[in-house]
C-alpha cells in the first residue's frame, strides 16, 4: 500500500467481522489500534462499525496516536458490497481432577493444534479461571486472586457451521485426543453451541 491510499478499517470484534463486513475492509478491533500505528500512519482511513459508536471510540484513540481518520456513516455503508460467512461458537466448560492440570493442558493444546487444519475451523481459545469478580458476582470481599477449586477451563472453538464442528469429531485424530481428555476431568462437560451476537 502507498501513503494516502484509502483503507476501510472495521473496528468491531473479529467474530463480527467474519460474519459480515464491507468487501475489502481490514479488521482491527478498536482496542488493538495502537498495535498498528506504523501501518496506519499516512493512510486515508475510513472507520466502520455497525452503530458508529465503536468508530467514534476508534477515531478518538487514533487522534491520541496522531493519526487522522473519518467515520463511514451507516448511510454511507448501506450501498457498499458486503461479504462474510456463517460462524458459530462451541464451548466446553471443564472442571479438572486435582493434580491433572499439567496433563490436561498438554493434551488440550495438542487438540487445539490438531484442530487448526480441519475443514470449517475458524479459530479457538483456551481460558483458565484465575479468580472471581466479587463485585460482578455480588459477593463480599476481594476474590480476584482466589485459588478456584476445582481448576476450571473453558475451551472455545469457532466453526463455519454446526455440521463442520460435528464432522471434526468424527476424524480419528480428533476423537483420539478428545476422548483421552476424560480421565483428567472431575465433571464431564456438555459442549454447547452459541450464536455470536457481538
Amino acid at each position: 500500500m502507498t501513503d494516502g491510499e484509502k483503507i476501510i478499517i472495521d473496528v468491531r470484534s473479529r467474530e463480527e467481522f467474519v460474519k459480515e463486513h464491507i468487501k475489502g475492509a481490514l479488521n482491527i478491533p478498536h482496542y488493538d489500534l495502537d498495535f498498528h500505528t506504523d501501518f496506519l500512519k499516512g493512510k486515508d482511513i475510513l472507520l466502520v462499525c455497525n452503530t458508529e459508536h465503536r468508530s467514534k471510540i476508534a477515531q478518538e484513540r487514533l487522534v491520541k496516536l496522531g493519526i487522522d481518520s473519518q467515520i463511514l456513516t451507516l448511510n454511507d455503508q448501506a450501498d457498499l458490497e458486503k461479504e462474510g460467512r456463517s460462524m458459530i461458537c462451541a464451548l466446553n466448560f471443564i472442571s479438572l481432577r486435582p493434580g491433572e492440570e499439567k496433563n490436561f493442558r498438554g493434551q488440550a493444546m495438542h487438540l487445539c493444534r490438531a484442530t487448526e487444519s480441519m475443514e470449517g475451523f475458524l479459530g479457538s481459545k483456551v481460558l483458565k479461571v484465575n479468580g472471581i469478580s466479587a463485585i460482578g458476582s455480588f459477593l463480599p470481599g476481594d476474590l480476584r486472586d482466589i485459588d478456584v477449586k476445582p481448576v476450571k477451563y473453558i475451551l472455545v472453538t469457532f466453526w463455519e457451521s454446526k455440521e463442520a464442528h460435528e464432522a471434526s469429531h468424527k476424524l480419528q485424530i480428533f476423537s483420539e485426543i478428545f476422548e483421552s481428555l476424560g480421565r483428567h476431568l472431575a465433571i464431564m462437560p456438555i459442549e454447547e453451541f452459541y450464536d455470536i451476537l457481538k
